[in-house]
């Protein structure tokens, strides 16, 4: 089996060899087995008017490419010297030439060397096959005569559309004025004919004036174009201003120079933002736009990338020509069947020159859209955010790698000291085990309990081993539980646990001693769980504390009896020196000269003294039949929705008549408790009394709600008095505390309440704010979920 996988493996690895072989022997082969082709290139313009680029270059290395090796027999028409007739002529006499020599393919590049050949009706066109590559507008009659000929246009027809709408983009929110040069010619009028359909006629404007032409004639030319395609209100518009863009003829070629510069200078303040649109490469247009340092964006490749300061455009570039061309030729010159039609589009794109584009401060790269190609473009300028970045992930990274070697540094160092210390604890540790009774203990792989050599000298046993189950005789049998809990806990948390135990290792059954078990869960190097810890003896430490709790009872117990009686002899001599003081005065020798009205007051003060130590008395006696457990609870299940109502009936009359007291409460409810229902109204009274004490202005609310997630209820007193501070809430149920010292009462009756609530079994929780009142609640389990 793994033998035929070997097989497979090594049949994969020798076809795949096999193809990158082939693939570079056919590049190879291509390359140094080139055909040798004769091509007659046939240019429009002069060899000194330019506009030609890198095209011949390419088109050299596109032939090249798919194994030609093209010799070219240039041939320049000259066409801007020589009328139509002439241009027919000359082309003739090249082609009375050529007959003459070898030639497989004819190429022309341009409208007028296409034109001129074709025009010829030379018979040499029926045998060799003609390519003409970046036409703007193809005599598509003529073109029509060599229906049965191998000759195909590759057309290059100005799209004005997508170049208006390419320089808007890189114009976002400017005025913006698109100069076009009119040409009087045959090509500029199809070419004027076409730019007329994409644009919007309210916009245009014509931009000169008959004085300015160099020629009356051609002034009458203009005019006659201008009628023709109902222009007229542009030329009376000449002035006018629009919010976004403007379309601004001017025939350059037929205005004089002065006259030009000034036209334009006037119509740069008028609107704007210039940039010149070319549809054609104009040797006269082109110094113009140099000269006045204006954006220029081309529709056609000539010019383009040659110096003349065209920013950029939707156009054939040098590149898709010579390629489109190259394929085309190479498709003919091996007699494949090409077919229909004759007239084919080339394929076009968005360039910009960024030698250009960026000599100009209003243009940015945000607004370039995508897809667009950028020409002369620096790797500064082109990758310079990804430079950016780049550097600034290096400085970052360099920090980073700077701050992980100080931290390791600075762990090795504190790894170094670790180390130091925990041999000195090592050290101390062996001494502390070897001389205290300590033991180390560990459970791993199972339940076996395992000593270290300490546990004999501990415990008094030789067996150092245990299972775990048969270790458990040694605990005291209320103990064992605990062992086990700790066991499963160890199992859950790696958190350190700790428990005291009692163990019997002597022949005595019933001579148990206190140990305490420190221990945690571990992994080891395998990943399974292991217990460890220490067992240490600890029944002299529990003899101590247990003496020191008795010793703090004690204490605690005549410190209360202290208190009590200092609170006590407090709180008592108060009301009897007013009660003894007012009867001296009511039975003295003065007596009969006390007004009616003082002695009804004294009287008054008498009863009210009487009443208070009364209370106290009754506090005390209740108090302590609460701690010493002499005081009967009567629990019977009670509606609670019935008692809180009672409770507001009843307190209703006692109320201060300055507050106003309310009743929170759901009527319709049953919220059933089991609970005394005297002693509870009891701790609810006393709630009402203190918050009618020390509320002066404002309500009391007495409330009850349910709290059906806990299954609990709510029984509250709510009022707007003046508050406790937050440092007192934990000291008012301590017995005698009064936050007021001068306020009556004994200072026992929440002292009294918690006691009782708690017998409940339930609790009292305060929330309380110094100026805005307090809340005590009352909180007690329902008898049966709600």
């Amino acid at each position: 089996m793994k033998t035929d996988k070997l097989k497979y493996i090594f049949a994969f690895v020798f076809l795949l060899c096999a193809f990158l072989c082939g693939v570079n022997f056919k590049q190879w082969y291509t390359i140094n087995h080139r055909l040798e082709k004769h091509i007659s290139l046939i240019y429009s313009f002069s060899s000194n008017d330019g506009g030609y680029g890198n095209f011949e270059e390419l088109l050299q290395q596109e032939f090249r490419k798919q194994g030609i090796e093209p010799v070219f027999d240039k041939f320049y028409l000259d066409c801007n010297h020589l009328s139509t007739k002439d241009e027919i002529e000359s082309m003739r006499t090249y082609l009375e030439i050529v007959r003459n020599n070898e030639v497989d393919l004819i190429l022309t590049v341009g409208d007028q060397s296409t034109f001129a050949l074709l025009a010829t009706r030379h018979q040499l066109l029926s045998s060799i096959p003609v390519v003409a590559c970046n036409v703007h507008f193809p005599d598509e009659k003529l073109i029509g005569e060599y229906e049965r000929s191998r000759v195909y246009v590759l057309r290059d027809t100005p799209d004005f559309k997508r170049n208006l709408d390419f320089i808007t983009l890189l114009h976002p929110n400017v005025d913006m004025e698109i100069i076009y040069n009119v040409d009087l010619t045959i090509l500029g009028h199809k070419s004027f004919d076409l730019f007329t359909r994409f644009i919007d006629r309210r916009n245009v404007q014509v931009l000169g004036y008959e004085s300015a032409f160099s020629a009356q004639l051609q002034y009458k030319k203009l005019q006659e174009m201008i009628e023709y395609y109902n222009l007229k209100p542009a030329v009376a518009r000449q002035r006018f201003k629009k919010e976004k863009l403007t379309i601004s003829l001017c025939p350059f070629r037929y205005i004089k120079g002065t006259s030009l510069l000034v036209m334009m200078e006037k119509s740069r303040t008028d609107q704007g933002k210039q940039v010149f649109l070319l549809d054609k490469f104009d040797m006269m247009a082109l110094p113009i736009v140099k000269a006045m340092n204006v954006p220029s964006f081309s529709c056609i490749r000539e010019g383009f990338g040659e110096g003349t300061k065209i920013v950029g455009g939707y156009m054939a570039t040098d590149e898709i020509s010579a390629r489109s061309a190259a394929d085309f030729s190479v498709r003919l010159m091996n007699k494949e069947k090409m077919g229909m039609p004759k007239i084919r589009d080339l394929e076009k794109e968005y360039v910009l020159d960024w030698t250009y584009f960026s000599a100009h401060s209003s243009y940015h790269m945000k607004n370039v859209p995508k897809g667009v190609r950028i020409i002369n473009y620096p790797l500064y300028d082109h990758y310079r955010e990804e430079l950016y970045l780049l550097v600034g992930v290096f400085v970052l990274a360099f920090i980073l790698v700077l701050i992980s070697l100080l931290r390791m540094r600075r762990h090795s160092r504190i790894a170094r000291e670790n180390m130091e210390m925990l041999e000195e604890a090592h050290k101390r540790l062996t001494l502390s085990t070897d001389g205290g009774r300590v033991s180390l203990w560990n459970i791993q792989g199972g339940d076996i309990i395992e000593f270290d050599e300490n546990y004999t000298r501990l415990v008094g046993l030789e067996q150092r081993s245990f299972v775990r189950m048969d270790f458990l005789k040694y605990a005291h049998a209320d103990d064992v539980p605990l062992l086990n809990s700790l066991y499963e806990t160890l199992h859950q948390s790696t958190d350190m646990q700790v428990q005291r135990v009692r163990f019997c290792f002597g022949e005595k059954k019933d001579d148990y001693r206190w140990y305490e078990l420190r221990c945690r869960s571990l992994k080891d190097a395998k990943g399974k769980i292991m217990l460890a810890g220490i067992m240490q003896d600890v029944q002299e430490q529990v003899e101590r504390e247990e003496q020191l709790i008795l010793a703090k009872r004690i204490a605690e117990k005549a410190e209360l009896k202290q208190s009590f009686l200092n609170n006590m002899s407090h709180e008592i001599r108060t009301p009897l020196n007013a009660i003894v003081g007012f009867t001296n005065l009511l039975v003295g020798e003065g007596a009969d000269e006390i007004e009616p009205e003082e002695r009804e007051a004294m009287l008054e003060l008498i009863n009210r003294n009487n009443e208070l130590l009364l209370k106290l008395i009754n506090d005390v006696v209740e108090i302590s039949r609460l701690d010493s457990g002499n005081m009967n609870f009567e629990i019977k299940e009670w509606n609670m929705v019935e008692i809180v109502k009672e409770i507001y009936m009843t307190y209703q009359s006692l109320i201060q008549p300055s507050l106003h007291f309310r009743l929170e409460l759901d009527e319709k409810a049953s919220l059933p408790v089991n609970i005394d229902r005297l002693r509870f109204s009891q701790v609810i009274f006393n709630f009402l009394n203190n918050a009618n004490k020390f509320t002066r202005n404002g309500a009391i609310t007495l409330g009850c709600k349910a709290d059906k997630n806990h299954n609990q209820i709510s029984i509250y007193v709510e009022d707007t008095g003046k508050g406790i501070e937050e440092k007192e809430l934990m000291m008012i149920f301590d017995r005698f505390y009064k936050a007021d010292e001068f306020e009556q009462g004994s200072g026992l009756g929440l002292s009294i309440c918690k006691v009782i609530i708690e017998r409940l079994v339930g609790r009292i929780e305060v929330q309380s704010e110094v100026g805005r009142g307090s809340c005590f609640t009352v909180i007690l389990s329902l008898a049966n979920p709600v």
